[in-house]
């Protein structure tokens, strides 16, 4: 599968990359800054510029002839608005010109229910739920919307659950796992929250 990585320079987005990359996948990197990248032509990996803050004609000619994109990009709270909402929103309006089969979206747990985001992270919510709510309105993508819990640097647990509680944690290399099982899953048009459990990733992603 030839799968462009939207925010391929974040924690997630690195793993991502990696994961997808040692299972056969030609990936495409989109970087602020792809100079800082070395590309492994052996492993059909390339990184390109990319800028949320461009048109999305522009974007359109850099998914075209991918089979999938999967947006990983944050502003960690920097540029809520042009990252985050409108720049997700331009890569799904990209996708969509671009006839690309799968759409992968990194959201946020409970981005859909305003009454259950954490006060101190509210404007972050805000994007997160314009941006989703956007997806699955106003786009017909084939997309699967990934919204985990708190994220961690810790060890991958290889297994996930669901039914998330709040409070709650998921390490990051999990949450990466998580969206390149979605990739092949038989999940159209959903969204599905994560945390760490007892599941095995593939096994709970699946369908």
């Amino acid at each position: 599968m030839k799968i462009f990585v939207v925010g391929a320079h974040g924690q997630i987005g690195q793993l991502l990359v990696h994961k997808l990359l040692d299972r056969g996948d030609t990936v495409t990197g989109g970087y602020r800054d792809p100079l800082t990248q070395t590309p492994d032509p052996q492993k059909n990996f390339r990184a390109v510029e990319l800028n949320l803050a461009w048109p999305v004609s522009r974007l359109t000619e850099l998914f075209a002839g991918h089979d999938a994109v999967i947006f990983a990009a944050g502003s960690r709270g920097k540029d809520l608005l042009g990252v985050d909402l409108d720049g997700a929103i331009k890569t799904m309006k990209a996708a969509e010109a671009d006839d690309v089969g799968r759409f992968i979206m990194l959201s946020a747990l409970d981005a859909e229910d305003p009454a259950k985001w954490p006060e101190e992270l509210h404007d972050y919510y805000i994007a997160k739920y314009y941006a989703d709510e956007w997806l699955i309105h106003n786009t017909d993508l084939d997309y699967v919307i990934v919204q985990p819990t708190a994220l961690t640097n810790d060890t991958a647990q290889g297994t996930i659950t669901l039914q998330p509680q709040r409070p709650s944690t998921i390490p990051r290399a999990d949450v990466a796992d998580v969206l390149v099982a979605a990739l092949d899953s038989n999940r159209h048009r959903e969204t599905i929250k994560i945390a760490s459990g007892n599941t095995p990733i593939a096994e709970a992603v699946k369908s």
